[in-house]
């Protein structure tokens, strides 16, 4: 179905603004991301583009919903972005769930709020190969606009799924013979070195300020990352893609 709309006040913007806040709306905004998703084939709700734009995307054999030529008056309406891109893709995402019985690496981020974080770590996972990632707790929703844009296509290639709290996801891993590792910044007591991770496991990390529940390490050993010590901690999404890299490099070889 094709629509023509030139209206910020029209019926059909004014029902995606409110669609947008579901949990299975996603939207993709920009060329790339955009000419990803429709080389990927996937079903797509509503393609939005600017009508000066209109002959430059081939949307033939594509399965769309809805077509909207829109102005850029629309798009602006529409989008998070500070400069308006010309191509917008609204999906509905299926669930896609961890499989605790036969995921090798379960990445977990338990409480991590920055979007940007987040899908850094996303983008990392689907370059080392991880096979799913656990949302815990307050952790930052997989549709916020500024996750999507960091994690760009790489949020098609891992499986995710969001868990109340820590200890349910736990509880349910160890059930499965899983090994949990947690990370933190600091010495611990307890500690060991990605070369020595015993799979299937959890790999945990926490808030960007707090960390992780103080609880946590003195049940399970904590993955720390050697560095010069007038250095500060290393941001999560850094620390992650480090630890990911070394626990996988074997495999990606």
């Amino acid at each position: 179905m094709i629509y023509r709309i030139t209206s910020r006040s029209n019926q059909k913007v004014k029902e995606l603004l409110k669609e947008r806040d579901r949990d299975d709306c996603f939207i993709f905004e920009g060329e790339k991301l955009v000419r990803d998703i429709l080389k990927r084939d996937m079903e797509t709700w509503k393609l939005i583009v600017n009508s000066k734009k209109e002959d430059e995307l081939d949307i033939s054999g594509k399965t769309i919903h809805e077509t909207w030529y829109v102005n850029e008056t629309v798009l602006k309406k529409i989008s998070s972005l500070k400069d308006t891109p010309d191509f917008i893709a609204v999906l509905k995402i299926k669930k896609r769930r961890v499989n605790l019985n036969k995921d090798r690496i379960i990445v977990v981020l338990d409480n991590v709020q920055d979007p940007g974080n987040a899908g850094s770590i996303f983008r990392c996972a689907a370059a080392f190969g991880i096979d799913s990632i656990a949302l815990t707790g307050a952790c930052v929703k997989p549709n916020n606009p500024r996750f999507l844009r960091a994690a760009q296509a790489s949020f098609f290639e891992v499986d995710f799924q969001g868990f109340a709290d820590i200890d349910t996801l736990i509880k349910k891993a160890t059930a499965k013979n899983y090994n949990i590792y947690l990370t933190s910044s600091r010495s611990m007591k307890r500690s060991t070195v990605p070369g020595e991770v015993k799979f299937p496991c959890l790999l945990v990390f926490g808030n960007e300020g707090q960390g992780l529940d103080e609880e946590l390490f003195t049940r399970f050993p904590a993955l720390t990352i050697p560095q010069e010590k007038s250095v500060e901690s290393l941001n999560v999404g850094v620390s992650a893609c480090i630890i990911m890299y070394e626990m996988t490099k074997e495999d990606i070889r």
